[in-house]
C-alpha cells in the first residue's frame, strides 16, 4: 500500500520534487508533473488546533510542538525547520519545567491532479537504473502542501527547588487555561517570586510566530494569550504561509512497466530516528552539567564531597564525543544500509553519575581587601570573646598602640562560612586613633587565600589589617 505522510516546510520545496526520507531533503529536479494543484471539493475554512502542556523532557517538548522523531533525524542531513531550529535553542535541561501555550491553523492542503512521472525520472526507470533514480528522485514524491500559521510561547520555569519550580509551572499553566480575567498581573508576582527566591529561580518566555498578521514578540503572559486567542483571525489566506507538505510514495504511481522495486528503508529510517533520540538525550545531560557549573556550590557528590568544575568539563567532552560517533553513525546509516545499527551508549549512564542537589561545603572567598571597613574602632581583638570589643589593647604605662597577629574574630553574613584570623602591625594604626576610647575604622589591607578563591566552609582566612581613614 502507498505511503503518504507530511513533513514540515522547508525553504526550496515546492510540488512535484523528489524527496529522500532519509535525509529529510528535497531534490533540485521534477519528479512528478501534474494537470493542476487544487484542494478538496468539500474542503473549507479553517482547523485551529490548540496546545497547552506541562513537559520537562526533549521528547514530550517536541511533540507538543508537533516535531516528530524523523524529522529530529532529518534536521541532521538538510536545513532544519525554522521551528525545530526554535525548540533547540530552548536547551532543555532537567532542572526546568516548560509550560507550552500553542495554536496551529490549518488551511486545506492543495494536492496535484493526474500526478505522472517526469520524463527525465520515467527514463531512468525504463533503463532500470534504480539506484541513480533514488540519487536525484529519492524514494518519495511531494504531493501537496498544506499552508497556514502557527503560534507558540513557551515558559521556561528553571529552579533548583523542585517543589517551587511546579508550584510556578502550575500557576502559569492554570492561568493560561482560565479565560481572560482582570486584576492583578501574574507576571510581577513571578517577579515577586523570583526576587525572594533562594533556588536560583528563573522564569524566561520564548515564542515563535509563522504566518499571520501582528508579528511583534510578547512578553507577559497576558499578551500571550490575547494573542493565542486571536490567532486564528490573524491567518486568513492572505496571510498563510507553506506549513507542511505531503508525500507520497512512488507506487502509487504508474511506472515503466510497473516492476520496479524501491528499496525498503524502512530499518534506516528506524534507526535513524531511533540515534537521533540519543542525541536529544545527550543534549539534555550537556545542558545539565552546564546548568551543574554555573551554580556548583548548590551541589554535591553521591559521598557528599564537594564537586570538582574539572571533572564536569572532562564529562561535557566525552558527552560531546559521543555526539560526534552517534553522528557518524547515522551518516553512515544514510548512504549505505548494511552500516545501520542502533548506538548503544545511553545519556541515563552518563546522567546517573552527575552531582545531586545539595548543600555544597565548598564556599567562595569574598573580597575584602580596600572593601568597606568591617568594623569601627574603639574595639579590640580578644579572643576570649571572639569578637570586635572595646578596649583596643594598649602598651602599659606609654599608652601606645600594641600589634598582635593571629587573633580571631568573628564576622558574620555572606563571611559566616569562612574563619577569619587578623595580623596588625603598629605602623598600620593610622590618625584619628590616638588612645584609650578613639574611634577609627578597620580596613583588610590583604588576605590570604585572595577573593575569588574556592575553599572548604570553616576554612580560615588571613586577614592583614589596618586602622585609619580610607
Amino acid at each position: 500500500m502507498a505511503a503518504q505522510t507530511e513533513i514540515p516546510f522547508l525553504d526550496g520545496m515546492k510540488v512535484g520534487l523528489g524527496y529522500d526520507v532519509l535525509t529529510g531533503v528535497a531534490t533540485k529536479s521534477p519528479a512528478v508533473m501534474g494537470t493542476s494543484l487544487t484542494a478538496p471539493a468539500q474542503a473549507g475554512g479553517q482547523t485551529v488546533t490548540k496546545t497547552l502542556q506541562i513537559a520537562q523532557e526533549t521528547s514530550v517538548l517536541h511533540q507538543a510542538l508537533g516535531i516528530s522523531g524523523d524529522v529530529s533525524a532529518g534536521s541532521m542531513f538538510g536545513d532544519a525547520s525554522a521551528k525545530f531550529k526554535f525548540a533547540s535553542d530552548i536547551a532543555v535541561n532537567s532542572f526546568s519545567l516548560y509550560v507550552v501555550v500553542g495554536v496551529q491553523v490549518f488551511n486545506a492542503t492543495q494536492t496535484l491532479d493526474n500526478p505522472v512521472l517526469s520524463e527525465e525520472a520515467a527514463d531512468l526507470l525504463r533503463k532500470h537504473k534504480t539506484a541513480r533514480f533514488r540519487d536525484r528522485f529519492g524514494d518519495r514524491f511531494i504531493l501537496g502542501i498544506k499552508t497556514g500559521g502557527e503560534y507558540f510561547a513557551i515558559y521556561k520555569v528553571e529552579s533548583l527547588d523542585t517543589t517551587e519550580r511546579s508550584s510556578i509551572a502550575g500557576e502559569i499553566h492554570a492561568r493560561a487555561g482560565a479565560p481572560g480575567v482582570a486584576g492583578g498581573s501574574l507576571d510581577a508576582a513571578i517577579s515577586s517570586k523570583i526576587a525572594a527566591s533562594k533556588s536560583k529561580l528563573d522564569v524566561s518566555v520564548h515564542v515563535f510566530q509563522a504566518g499571520g498578521s501582528n508579528t511583534g514578540t510578547e512578553t507577559t503572559l497576558d499578551a500571550i494569550m490575547q494573542k493565542a486567542r486571536v490567532f486564528p483571525t490573524l491567518v486568513g489566506v492572505d496571510q498563510g504561509v507553506p506549513y507542511s507538505m505531503l508525500v507520497h510514495d512512488y507506487r502509487a504511481l504508474a511506472l515503466p512497466g510497473d516492476e520496479l522495486t524501491f528499496i525498503n528503508v524502512q530499518n534506516q529510517q528506524d534507526v535513524l530516528t531511533f540515534n537521533a533520540s540519543l542525541l536529544n538525550g545527550f543534549s539534555t545531560v550537556i545542558n545539565n552539567i552546564d546548568f551543574v557549573r554555573k551554580n556548583i556550590d548548590h551541589f554535591k557528590n553521591a559521598d557528599g564531597s564537594n564537586v570538582d568544575d574539572a571533572v564536569l568539563a572532562k564529562a561535557r567532552k566525552d558527552c560531546l564525543q559521543q555526539v560526534d560517533a552517534i553522528r557518524l553513525q547515522m551518516s553512515n546509516c544514510s548512504n549505505d544500509a548494511t552500516t545501520c545499527m542502533r548506538v548503544q551508549s545511553a545519556p541515563e549512564d552518563f546522567a546517573r553519575l552527575l552531582p545531586q542537589i545539595g548543600d555544597s561545603t565548598r564556599v567562595t572567598v569574598p573580597n575584602m581587601v580596600e572593601q568597606v571597613p568591617i568594623a569601627t574602632l574603639g574595639f579590640s581583638f580578644r579572643p576570649d570573646h571572639n569578637l570586635l570589643v572595646s578596649p583596643f589593647p594598649l602598651e602599659p604605662l606609654t599608652a601606645k598602640a600594641v600589634p598582635f597577629t593571629g587573633e580571631p574574630i568573628a564576622l558574620e553574613g555572606e563571611f559566616g562560612n569562612l574563619a577569619y584570623v587578623a595580623d596588625l602591625a603598629a605602623d598600620d594604626i593610622r590618625p584619628p586613633f590616638i588612645g584609650l576610647g578613639a574611634v577609627g575604622t578597620v580596613f583588610v589591607k590583604a588576605q590570604d587565600p585572595p577573593g575569588g578563591s574556592v575553599v572548604s566552609k570553616g576554612s580560615t582566612v588571613k586577614l592583614a589589617l589596618r586602622i585609619g581613614a580610607p
